[in-house]
């Protein structure tokens, strides 16, 4: 119990010493900076910085009282809103800049992600700025398993959850024979079309194309590439179109 919210915790952004700050309080319920400090073995001083970073960040709440400052952990619904009204701020804000943003013209825009935190920033906030009904069209190979070397099941199950609730749909072209391989519940948790390409093509990489996104996805050694350009992304979508038109329909 106790390695799964420390991971959940790290996938949300907090240091090796915020983790320990943060379960140490919660263990404690309220608590001075003091008794945190001896709970987590961590320096005074710096617990004090990281429980103003996290008070600051809503994760926590303070009062003082008789010369001390005394800290509780918020609930994990208020971080929950938190995050989202966040994602609602950042998808107005990106409404408004859209006419400034240089992506939005036919200058195209490159990105590099090589650490397993920009990886998850980097895909989270895709999903979060598509509409509504989007489709995502993808080429993968299960077998490499280029997910599961950087997405812990927690992680993919809050992606699978956003999706699921943008009712975001995914074509995704596989080698051919990879279909067997595939876990069961990856594809009923999930608003997905498979086909099987032919014998004689061979993909080792994961290809996504979201709009006028191409991205480029490896597990080994981990790392995303994207190019935002609209003719780029268009040409690589016919290439899709006619490997979707020879490749065979699987289903469950």
């Amino acid at each position: 119990m106790l390695s799964i919210i420390k991971r959940n915790l790290k996938e949300l952004g907090f240091s090796e010493n915020e983790v320990k700050v943060y379960i140490a309080l919660t263990q404690l319920g309220e608590s001075t900076a003091a008794k945190i400090a001896k709970k987590a073995d961590l320096p005074r001083t710096t617990v004090i910085g990281i429980l103003n970073k996290l008070k600051d960040d809503n994760y926590l709440s303070a009062y003082y009282y008789n010369n001390s400052t005394y800290y509780w952990i918020e609930s994990p619904k208020t971080i929950q809103n938190t995050l989202l009204n966040r994602a609602n701020v950042a998808a107005e804000l990106n409404d408004l800049l859209r006419d400034l943003y240089r992506t939005e013209a036919d200058f195209p825009y490159a990105q590099i992600c090589d650490s397993e935190s920009g990886i998850k920033t980097f895909i989270e906030k895709t999903l979060i700025n598509l509409e509504k009904k989007s489709t995502v069209y993808t080429i993968d190979t299960p077998s490499v398993g280029n997910y599961t070397k950087i997405f812990s099941d927690n992680f993919y199950d809050t992606l699978l959850d956003l999706k699921n609730k943008k009712g975001i749909t995914t074509k995704t072209l596989i080698p051919y024979g990879s279909f067997v391989t595939i876990n069961p519940k990856k594809i009923k948790g999930q608003i997905i079309i498979l086909r099987e390409m032919p014998r004689e093509i061979n993909f080792k990489a994961s290809l996504w194309i979201i709009k006028d996104l191409l991205v480029l996805f490896s597990g080994r050694y981990p790392f995303v590439v994207a190019i935002r350009h609209k003719i780029i992304t268009e040409s690589i979508k016919t290439i899709f179109d006619y490997l979707w038109s020879v490749s065979a329909t699987k289903t469950i």
